[in-house]
């Protein structure tokens, strides 16, 4: 009898565990759409929440009325980057214009100074002119089996354009659910932690806060940062697409390529044209982008957490390699937890 007792428990315990296992999974399939813009409300709450706090005092202390103003700012930093991109194509059309009319009415330039370029410059200038003096034909030929996957591409960037409107829209919903109930989500999400783990599980959950904003402190506060002072560079040397220019940079920054490509190119671009004065400051513009980008990052992530600056580094590059843009926080988070909990371990073993 005991023997069946503990056979029929065994089996109640697997039954009980491919049913749990099978209910994770469909909560995970029904909720998958979504969760991109749950954790990025999660980042992005955890980030402002002393910002909303500080609005809601000056708002006569009325959550409802934050929570307006963190809406507008939020729909403005959604919408921002695709009114730059559209305005700046609106405004900056003509130069495409204009070219596209010169290439018509004008032979194509020959670029005698190919044949400078040591090693592979002089080939490179006979393989020029001879598609110059074919009308450009036998390139089209030669590049007709790849404009299927040409527009395929396209599709898929304007498919994934779709999406992050609609990840963007989820952002703000939920980060209004979580503006608005802020205090007990806390207070549920470490106890959920305590129960994982009374001796870890508080800390846990605090240096997970810490990290985050530590990240959104260094890495996207100094993006930002030096995209406006790019983008106004850019305004006042005239630069073409200007508001294109700033939103790369601004990527750039983020994924931390730094302004150095985005900048040099417009020095180029300027001195190319002729307008030494503008590539000039250009050039002291870059000059103080990345003395900013260096400075400014590892003193707001310092201020953030007190994590080891490479460890933030090397998290935000991992992680955006392994997981895309939420890999930007992810990583951090990661390393910090693993860096803390390591750290703390080897402190109560000695």
């Amino acid at each position: 009898m005991p023997a069946e007792k503990n056979t029929y428990d065994l089996l109640k315990l697997i039954l009980n565990l491919l049913l749990i296992g099978l209910l994770i999974i469909l909560t995970y399939r029904v909720v998958e759409a979504f969760l991109f813009g749950f954790f990025w409300a999660v980042m992005v709450v955890i980030t402002t929440w002393p910002l909303m706090i500080n609005i809601q005092q000056r708002l006569f202390n009325k959550r409802w009325l934050s929570l307006l103003v963190m809406t507008l700012i939020l729909s403005l930093v959604c919408v921002i980057p695709f009114f730059l991109i559209i305005s700046s194509v609106a405004q900056n059309g003509h130069y495409l214009i204009e070219w596209a009319k010169t290439l018509q009415s004008k032979e194509l330039p020959t670029f005698d100074w190919l044949n400078n370029i040591p090693m592979f410059g002089t080939e490179l200038h006979q393989k020029w002119l001879e598609l110059i003096k074919t009308d450009g034909s036998d390139l089209i030929t030669s590049i007709q089996p790849y404009i299927g996957t040409v527009i395929g591409w396209l599709l898929e960037q304007a498919t994934n354009i779709g999406l992050f409107i609609f990840h963007g829209g989820v952002m703000i919903i939920f980060s209004l659910l979580l503006f608005l109930k802020g205090e007990s989500i806390t207070k549920y999400v470490y106890l959920f932690a305590n129960r994982l783990s009374k001796q870890y599980g508080a800390t846990t959950v605090t240096l997970a806060g810490q990290s985050i904003r530590a990240v959104a402190l260094g890495v996207v506060v100094t993006a930002i940062t030096l995209a406006l002072i790019g983008g106004l560079s850019f305004i006042l040397t005239n630069m073409p697409f200007p508001g294109i220019l700033t939103l790369i940079l601004f990527i750039c920054c983020v994924a931390q390529i730094g302004p150095v490509i985005v900048m040099l190119g417009c020095i180029i671009w300027q001195f190319w044209d002729g307008h030494t004065t503008s590539g000039i400051i250009l050039i002291v513009v870059a000059v103080v982008l990345t003395t900013l980008d260096s400075v400014m990052r590892a003193f707001l992530i310092k201020k953030g957490a007190d994590l080891p600056f490479l460890l933030i580094l090397f998290g935000v590059i991992g992680g955006l390699l392994g997981f895309g843009i939420m890999g930007l926080f992810i990583g951090p988070v990661v390393l910090a937890l693993a860096y803390k909990l390591i750290q703390t371990w080897i402190n109560e073993q000695s």
